[in-house]
This record gives C-alpha cells, sequence and structure tokens, in this order.
C-alpha cells in the first residue's frame, strides 16, 4: 500500500502543473506592472487627441473650424 502511493505520480504531476501556473502569473502581473504605464500614457494621448479634434473641428491640418 505504501509501496503504490509512493509510485503513483498524480498527485506529483498536480503539483507541478499548479507550480507552472503559478509561474505564469508572476510572470503576467509583472508584464503588467511594466507596461500599465506605457497603456495608461498612450490612452491619455488619445483622449487630447479626440478632445482637440472635437473642439477644433480638425485632424491635424486638415478639416473645418467650427
Amino acid at each position: 500500500m505504501i509501496r503504490d502511493l509512493i509510485l503513483e505520480e498524480d498527485g506529483q504531476s498536480t503539483v507541478e502543473y499548479m507550480l507552472l501556473i503559478s509561474v505564469i502569473v508572476i510572470a503576467l502581473v509583472a508584464a503588467a506592472y511594466v507596461f500599465v504605464p506605457v497603456f495608461e500614457a498612450g490612452v491619455k494621448d488619445l483622449a487630447n487627441d479626440v478632445r482637440k479634434i472635437l473642439s477644433t473641428g480638425k485632424i491635424g491640418r486638415t478639416g473645418t473650424t467650427r
């Protein structure tokens, strides 16, 4: 009975999968901390561009003034 428990590997593979998932989650969280400020700055720039376009009616140098 004890020998069968030692030779059984189902629990080991489950632990290995959980460790692998943990490493992936940690990597995703670390990547989020790196890319969130860049993404936030891009969204703010886009919002400023949209605000400018809506207030002036121009995209760059083209368009009509309001």
